[in-house]
């Protein structure tokens, strides 16, 4: 497996670190820790940075990186560093597409929506472009997972790429949980008391295969569902069960349309207190065999 953890000096940062290391990984699994020099400019944005402050820069990221990288070694966990030019989050996207990586990790700064709409984020960037899972790290632990499905795709591949990570995140309480919106399945046939069509029955028993596809891969899980409000119900169901780790799929609709349409990953993202995993798409080739690997095993 290979993780690629975003380093910046920040506390933020830290934390995404500590947070890799308190899990337990597959064997041989890789970590490179990937800072990125952004361009320096004045406060007119005119004047270019010296070469010594560049240089500056860089030397210091680096001290900061080989810190991060001696806690990490002493997990077991292989760990490369390196340091690119450009955009955290242009660089973090080019090295996961270079490495086949698994998962990326980072801090969150906690912002808020507000903010985060008006001055971009790291994080958000790579929900929307990313080629892999995004682990957005507000805490350096996890006891207990809220997961949130609506039986899309994305949503779907969730259980199998959480057993492909081995016992990363085996042994956590587990909520499954799934959002009926009202009205989502209204048909000019349908009657308000209309079981077949009833948007909530629908979403439980997606919600209930979700729970024992989990079972069967060795997780502790339970099923519920809920009416309302996708995203306030996401994180508030969160905040009741306790939970320190929210995971949702995402569509990859791009920046421009969730700007437009909206987002349920990245209002998630934003507005949660918790560490949120933000799962992309279905389960990559190299997860597919490694869990086929270990059912034979």
């Amino acid at each position: 497996m290979r993780i690629i953890i975003g380093v910046d000096g920040s506390h933020a940062s830290g934390v995404a670190c500590e947070l890799v290391a308190s899990r337990t990984w597959p064997i041989g699994t890789r970590v490179a820790l990937v800072g990125a020099t952004e361009p320096v400019l004045d406060l007119t944005g005119l004047t270019p940075p010296t070469a010594d402050l560049r240089e500056t820069k860089h030397e210091a990221l680096g001290l900061i990186l080989d810190d991060r990288a001696e806690t990490l070694r002493a997990t077991g966990l292989g760990i490369e560093t390196t340091i690119e030019a450009g955009r955290a989050g242009e660089v973090l996207i080019d090295k996961a597409n270079e490495s086949f990586a698994d998962l990326i990790v980072v801090g969150s700064r906690g912002r808020g929506p507000l903010t985060s709409a008006v001055l971009g984020s790291v994080s958000a960037h790579l929900v929307d472009h990313a080629p892999c899972p995004v682990l957005v790290a507000r805490s350096p632990s996890i006891t207990r997972m809220l997961l949130a499905t609506d039986g899309t795709p994305s949503s779907r591949s969730i259980p199998r790429i959480l057993a492909a990570w081995g016992n990363a995140f085996r042994g956590l309480p587990v909520e499954v949980l799934s959002v009926a919106q009202p009205d989502a399945f209204v048909t000019p046939w349908s009657t308000s008391g209309d079981v077949e069509f009833s948007p909530l029955t629908l979403h439980e028993a997606i919600a209930e295969g979700v729970a024992d596809e989990l079972m069967e891969l060795g997780f502790h899980s339970a099923a519920v569902s809920r009416a309302g409000d996708t995203t306030k119900l996401i994180v508030s169901e969160g905040r009741e069960w306790g939970a320190d780790l929210i995971v949702t799929g995402s569509r990859g609709i791009g920046t421009l349309h969730r700007l437009v349409s909206g987002s349920v990953a990245h209002d998630v993202l934003t507005r949660a207190r918790s560490s949120v995993l933000v799962v992309r798409g279905g389960v990559p080739a190299p997860l597919t065999r490694a869990l086929a690997s270990a059912a034979l095993a």
